[in-house]
C-alpha cells in the first residue's frame, strides 16, 4: 500500500511540474506584453503566441517573423529577446549595459537579451556571453 501511495505522489508531482504550452491570441497577452510588442516590433508579423504554465510559473512566448522570439513573465514584463537573424533593438537594452557593450565590443551586436530576475545575460553575434549584475555592472565574460 505504501508503494502505491508513493507512486501516486510521484505521478502527481511529475504532472504538476510538466509544462503545458498552449497557443493563444495576441489579445490574450498581458497588457504590458502587448504594449512592448507594439512599441518595439510593430512592423513584424506574428508566427505564434503561446502561454506556458508550470506548477509555479506562467510565461508567455511571442514568435515573430525573421526569427525573433520574445518571452514575458505572468505580468507581461519582457524577460527575453532573441533575434536569430539580426540584432536586438538597442532600445530594449538598459542604457548602462548598452554603453558597456558599445565601448568594449564596438564591432559586435546583441543577438540575445535575458533578464532572469537575478542578473542580465547578453549574447553577442560571435557567441560571447556577458553577465551583468542587477546593478548593471559587468560581472562575467564567456568566450
Amino acid at each position: 500500500m505504501k508503494r502505491i501511495a508513493t507512486l501516486l505522489i510521484a505521478l502527481c508531482t511529475i504532472t504538476a511540474l510538466h509544462a503545458e504550452k498552449q497557443v493563444i491570441t495576441f489579445g490574450e497577452l498581458p497588457k504590458n506584453a502587448k504594449i512592448f510588442v507594439l512599441t518595439y516590433f510593430k512592423d513584424m508579423k506574428f508566427r505564434e503566441v503561446c502561454i506556458e504554465r508550470r506548477a509555479s510559473l506562467t510565461q508567455y512566448e511571442v514568435k515573430l517573423e525573421g526569427g525573433i522570439d520574445l518571452q514575458f513573465d505572468r505580468m507581461g514584463l519582457c524577460t527575453e529577446v532573441t533575434c536569430k537573424n539580426g540584432e536586438v533593438p538597442d532600445i530594449v537594452i538598459p542604457k548602462r549595459i548598452l554603453s558597456v557593450i558599445q565601448k568594449n565590443f564596438p564591432d559586435n551586436y546583441i543577438r540575445k537579451y535575458e533578464d532572469n530576475g537575478r542578473m542580465y545575460e547578453i549574447v553577442l553575434d560571435d557567441d560571447i556571453r556577458l553577465t551583468f549584475s542587477r546593478t548593471l555592472r559587468l560581472v562575467d565574460i564567456e568566450d
